[in-house]
């Protein structure tokens, strides 16, 4: 969620970034002056953050989430370095206690065999199927109104009624050390500089430029658009949504991609028919939100599955570069995770 007003100017920049890989794309799309673009996006980095979606499954990864009870002493372990394609833990509270809840991003097929090796009671694995990140777009659920983004609840019926959101298939792509770094960087922040990287990694800007154009372009899906965790005003939950089948949960993805709140939204792969939603929501729109989904009448169940603490939040990115090993990914990293 944007906390600060924006012109029409910014908010014209804002719908471009989804589809721009430089500031000079966003420049161009949204017909604004390049010193302008490269100002205001990074002053919109403070507020949101702007990522590089990557294909993970492209990679032979796979999107997945941990849910394991909470042990206070796993819990400091796991937090005291990176962990091999771990990418961030949270404490969560349920119903019946706490919880951790781990995003993560282990080789395609080996995804319970990576939960196993982690010092975690697992309770429950969630393999994406599908996915949504919150993607700006003009339109549907999302208005322009005095400066602010806000949601267009009236439209949510008809935005969820049409099964628009498709994924199709990708040729794998082979990757490298050096391209993992790459994709490392642009997932914090979608414009970052190769230059930059190249000083990080310790490599020439010439060959980093060329992996780049040759291996990285071909992964990304689009930019997309994060809420800061950490904003006070915000409660951070976790949704479970039942639909009546798996093609209104691709709806469902349409409409919660268009949602200014969402940090994460995806399909249970096994079980298509639900949808599991990670959204920081203003305090004051949580019943409305929960209000609208019950609504649906391709919802069989809207649940509020926990409340997430901001603070516990440790954030690693993408960390599959630890368990990439003679040109191919690897578990064995993990074993002294495992006591």
């Amino acid at each position: 969620m944007l906390y600060k007003r924006l012109s029409p100017s910014e908010y014209r920049m804002l719908l471009a970034i989804p589809y721009s890989l430089t500031y000079s794309e966003v420049a161009r799309r949204s017909r604004l002056s390049l010193s302008y673009v490269n100002v205001k996006v990074k002053e919109l980095s403070q507020n949101v953050k702007v990522r590089f979606w990557a294909d993970y499954r492209a990679m032979g990864l796979s999107p997945t989430y941990l849910l394991a009870e909470y042990e206070d002493r796993a819990y400091r372990l796991m937090a005291s370095r990176a962990i091999p394609f771990v990418k961030r833990i949270l404490k969560v509270w349920g119903w019946d206690g706490a919880y951790l809840l781990i995003s993560a991003c282990p080789p395609l097929g080996f995804e319970r065999r990576f939960a196993y090796y982690l010092p975690l009671r697992i309770k429950e694995i969630w393999v994406k199927e599908w996915e949504a990140k919150w993607i700006p777009s003009e339109g549907g659920l999302t208005k322009y109104v005095d400066g602010r983004i806000e949601v267009a609840w009236e439209k949510l019926h008809s935005t969820a009624s049409q099964p628009r959101f498709k994924w199709g298939i990708r040729t794998p792509v082979k990757v490298d050390w050096l391209d993992l770094m790459i994709i490392r960087e642009k997932e914090e922040y979608a414009y970052a500089r190769l230059s930059s990287v190249a000083r990080k990694v310790k490599a020439s800007q010439q060959l980093v430029s060329y992996h780049y154009r040759r291996h990285v372009r071909s992964l990304w899906i689009a930019n997309y658009l994060e809420p800061l965790l950490t904003m006070k005003s915000n409660l951070l939950v976790l949704y479970r949504l039942e639909a009546i089948d798996a093609s209104y949960s691709l709806s469902l993805l349409y409409a919660l991609s268009q949602i200014p709140w969402l940090i994460d939204a995806f399909t249970l792969q096994g079980e298509e028919r639900i949808v599991i939603a990670f959204l920081a929501v203003p305090q004051e729109q949580l019943v409305k939100f929960h209000s609208a989904m019950v609504s649906l009448e391709g919802v069989l169940k809207a649940e509020l599955l926990a409340y997430i603490d901001p603070a516990s939040g440790i954030h690693y990115g993408f960390t599959a570069h630890l368990g990439f090993e003679r040109g191919s990914w690897s578990l064995e990293t993990l074993e002294s995770w495992n006591p």
